[in-house]
């Protein structure tokens, strides 16, 4: 892995989205669950589950386990992974989804967890902070993974180089092969 950098994210837009989708997704139910397409801009396609034959992304769209969200050179999206998490795919990436659950015990968030690849490009997060013990948020790159429990970061794959910037809370690293 190497060094933290800024990265070039549209943060208070995609704050004021996200906390809006953080908010009106928080009535999800149990186990296994899809992404939701909450906007779109500019070229950005997805590949569901064992394809590779891209259409068209649109907002309000499900996304199963195993769907590939690419961007073009002005392309953003921006998905619900669980209720109390949110990633925006920033332009010219490239994200699989590895795992989505999320999961309510008693009226309270016993499970969340989301496991993205980026393989090229940027990926922002948002993550409820309000449940750490009980959220699996990672996003692994060619070089690594970056996890988190409840906080702000971005990932940026560039070059076959990992950069991970932390907007607030903490963000663990971990190296392919350590």
């Amino acid at each position: 892995m190497h060094n933290t950098i800024h990265l070039p994210v549209r943060l208070p837009r995609f704050i004021t989205i996200a906390l809006l989708a953080l908010a009106s997704a928080l009535t999800a139910s149990a186990g296994t669950i899809d992404a939701t397409v909450f906007s779109v801009s500019g070229d950005a396609q997805f590949a569901p589950p064992g394809s590779n034959h891209f259409a068209p992304l649109t907002k309000g769209q499900t996304l199963p386990v195993g769907s590939t969200v690419r961007t073009g050179d002005n392309g953003v999206a921006v998905l619900v992974t669980t209720p109390g998490s949110a990633v925006q795919v920033g332009n010219d990436s490239v994200l699989k989804i590895n795992a989505l659950a999320f999961k309510k015990t008693d009226g309270d968030v016993s499970q969340r967890e989301a496991h993205l690849q980026l393989t090229s490009g940027v990926v922002s997060a948002l993550i409820d902070p309000s449940t750490p013990k009980v959220t699996d948020f990672q996003v692994a790159t060619p070089e690594g993974a970056a996890a988190a429990r409840g906080t702000y970061f971005a990932v940026l794959v560039y070059h076959g180089k990992t950069y991970i910037g932390v907007k607030e809370g903490k963000v663990g690293a971990v190296a392919n092969g350590n």
